[in-house]
């Protein structure tokens, strides 16, 4: 049988994992030095061993990538046969190119920090790009929402499923697909990292029920200018529907001020108080489902 680790970005997703997969948690101790150097202990070892290590390179990325090192490391340290990381949410994906001049692949370094640190396999949602898995020489598993979306809009009738950008187009045209929905895709240009200009829209909403398919909604500039291009071109109403939840700066604020009537997020970042245009779906289900060869091994 396996043991599960939670990372501290990930400790209720652990939570609901271990129900779902009725196996035991290893406990970890988590401190800080004064100069905020993380101090990584683990509360018993995993001699031969499978271990799960949960852990949303989310919010602050940069110590919660480096905890979820240290974890590896302490598991590999005890004796666990293989480190499994479930990493739901992949800080550093958005950088998967040279987008700039004298830049690095940052998604890049962090698969190759990955493997140095000894994961032996990576279980992680949505990628950005999936051209990130093969960054990789480890084996890794990137989960779609598809289904948890699906399952959501089924019974809902004149839909058109929309890619906020051509990028997105892919995970759009699967969810229409799956729904027999209409679907369209918004023309969209990047100024910066942060800002967007949208200027038409390929296909035809007219008289229907808009749902927003994306990957991450940071900032919110992206889906709530969509939201409203969706409604002046006669959208009868407009929802999201995005996996991860980053909601940096003014993100809150922006949607519960938008033209978006509810969004849907996963917990593959942990939320709480988002507000009343919010639903939060879990993730475990999913993640148990893909994890059974690990916790039942025959």
């Amino acid at each position: 049988m396996a043991k599960i680790i939670a990372g501290s970005a990930s400790s209720q997703l652990v939570n609901n994992l271990c129900k779902n997969l009725d196996i035991p948690k290893i406990d970890t101790f988590i401190e800080r030095y004064q100069d905020q150097e993380l101090r990584v202990q683990l509360s018993e070892g995993a001699y031969n061993e499978d271990v799960i290590i949960v852990q949303s390179t989310s919010k602050p990325a940069n110590d919660h990538l480096m905890e979820l090192f240290l974890l590896v490391d302490a598991a590999k340290r005890s004796g666990a046969r293989q480190v499994i990381a479930v990493v739901p949410y992949f800080g550093y994906s958005r950088q998967d190119r040279p987008s700039y001049a004298y830049g690095p692949i940052s998604a890049r370094l962090v698969a190759s920090l990955l493997e140095a640190s000894k994961v032996d396999h990576l279980i992680t949602i949505d990628l950005h790009s999936p051209q990130i898995e093969g960054f990789f020489k480890i084996n890794v598993q990137n989960i779609e929402t598809t289904n948890l979306f699906d399952n959501l809009l089924k019974d809902k009738p004149n839909l058109t499923i929309v890619s906020p950008d051509i990028g997105g187009l892919i995970r759009a045209r699967k969810l229409s697909g799956s729904l027999n929905a209409n679907l369209a895709v918004i023309s969209k240009i990047r100024k910066n990292h942060n800002t967007c200009e949208m200027d038409g829209i390929m296909g035809d909403m007219k008289g229907t029920h808009c749902v927003l398919v994306d990957d991450i909604v940071d900032t919110g500039n992206t889906l709530c200018q969509a939201a409203e291009l969706l409604i002046k071109n006669g959208a009868l109403s407009v929802e999201a529907f995005v996996t991860h939840a980053v909601l940096s700066e003014q993100a809150l604020n922006n949607i519960s001020n938008s033209a978006i009537d509810k969004m849907v997020v996963t917990n593959s970042i942990n939320q709480s108080n988002l507000g009343p245009k919010f639903k939060v779906i879990d993730i475990a289900p999913l993640l148990a489902e893909n994890l059974k060869k690990f916790s039942n091994p025959k």
